[in-house]
């Protein structure tokens, strides 16, 4: 059943803007026809298109259950800001992977240092849809280095994918019965040494991915995939 995401209002759900056009005029649903809509509060509704104006579709709610893809654990991505590939690639598949919200940081080594909102905007509603989950991660705007800092210390935990650390395996102790746990990863560059070095003395835990250099999307992939595995995210 197709996904849309929508606003309540009342006991009915209203989808506009691009949502509405690809429900009219990609898929060119029709009065009566059943789809799932997603009002961003953790819920799956289960409607029927009620009624359609030009610019919005107006549902009628048949069944609402809470949805089963949103995740137990708030994890927060915090990446080094990279080249459009690599953002077009770590965007959807940090979402997928189960994080609550993103922070793009700007380094060292940062060359790109901006992205397009609505571009990513329509990027993560894309993910969403994919994994089927009801809640919009939220990505929030470029923050500089010594930012991403001052953030770490709300965390259980800070996990800290490191390439200049060649002995520290990743351990599930690491993250068990944390809540919230923070990720970092750098871009295509890397970390120089003392940006490592400042992230550790802010308490990240650092590890290594292994003895090959990975590309930046892939890290993320590595890195996500053994938070949640070991956290029962």
């Amino acid at each position: 059943m197709r996904r849309f995401f929508g606003r309540l209002s009342g006991d009915k759900i209203i989808v506009d803007g691009n949502e509405f056009f690809h429900l009219k005029k990609v898929l060119r649903m029709e009065v009566g026809d059943k789809l799932i809509a997603c009002a961003n509060d953790g819920y799956d509704y289960y409607c029927h298109i009620e009624k359609m104006d030009k610019s919005s579709a107006l549902l009628a709610i048949d069944e609402k259950k809470l949805s089963p893809a949103e995740p137990k654990k708030n994890i927060v991505l915090f990446q080094m800001m990279p080249k459009k590939d690599y953002f077009d690639s770590i965007l959807p598949k940090a979402i997928e992977l189960g994080v609550s919200e993103i922070y793009f940081f700007t380094s060292s080594y940062t060359m790109v240092k901006s992205f397009k909102r609505e571009r990513a905007t329509e990027q993560v509603k894309t993910a969403c849809k994919q994994c089927e989950r009801s809640v919009l991660p939220i990505v929030h705007d470029v923050i500089k280095f010594e930012d991403m800092l001052d953030k770490l210390k709300t965390y259980d935990v800070v996990i800290f994918a490191n390439e200049h650390d060649k002995e520290n395996k990743f351990k599930k102790e690491l993250v068990e019965n944390c809540q919230n746990i923070a990720v970092i990863v750098g871009n295509e560059g890397g970390f120089s040494e003392e940006e490592a070095k400042a992230i550790i003395k802010n308490g990240g835990k650092s590890f290594t991915l292994g003895t090959r250099i990975l590309r930046c999307d892939t890290a993320v992939i590595a890195t996500l995939t053994l938070v949640g595995v070991f956290s029962d995210n």
